[in-house]
């Protein structure tokens, strides 16, 4: 069985980025506790607004240090290049660790048909 988890967060609302982490959380007690989810793979997606959340400058540093330690232990923060643009975000402005990707959309799309689950806080 594949448990392979894909979250999406496209607002600029620190508090559904925070259930995201929570829900990250959560889903990496639950890997730990069954040896058969072990080689789950947990990606977050990041678009439109959202992509705000991710810069140096923000004020929730709680939240980013949340986000670094999650990358740390294999969580991959993927960043839509559209919406930076749109924003006008540098990635010198980027949480370390974080990846551009050219588009939310086309990512989403190529994670769930390589079997990871949907799941937008």
């Amino acid at each position: 069985m594949n448990y392979n988890l894909l979250l999406h967060v496209d607002l600029n609302e620190p508090q559904r980025l925070n259930l995201a982490f929570d829900n990250i959380a959560n889903y990496k007690k639950y890997i730990a506790e069954h040896p058969e989810a072990s080689e789950a793979r947990i990606v977050l997606v990041a678009n439109g607004p959202a992509v705000n959340l991710f810069t140096q400058n923000w004020d929730h540093a709680e939240l980013q240090e949340r986000g670094k330690k999650f990358m740390e232990e294999g969580v991959s923060i993927r960043l839509c290049q559209n919406a930076l643009n749109k924003f006008g975000i540098a990635a010198d402005q980027l949480w370390d660790g974080c990846v551009a990707i050219p588009g939310a959309i086309p990512e989403i799309i190529r994670l769930q048909n390589e079997g990871f689950s949907y799941i937008k806080p």
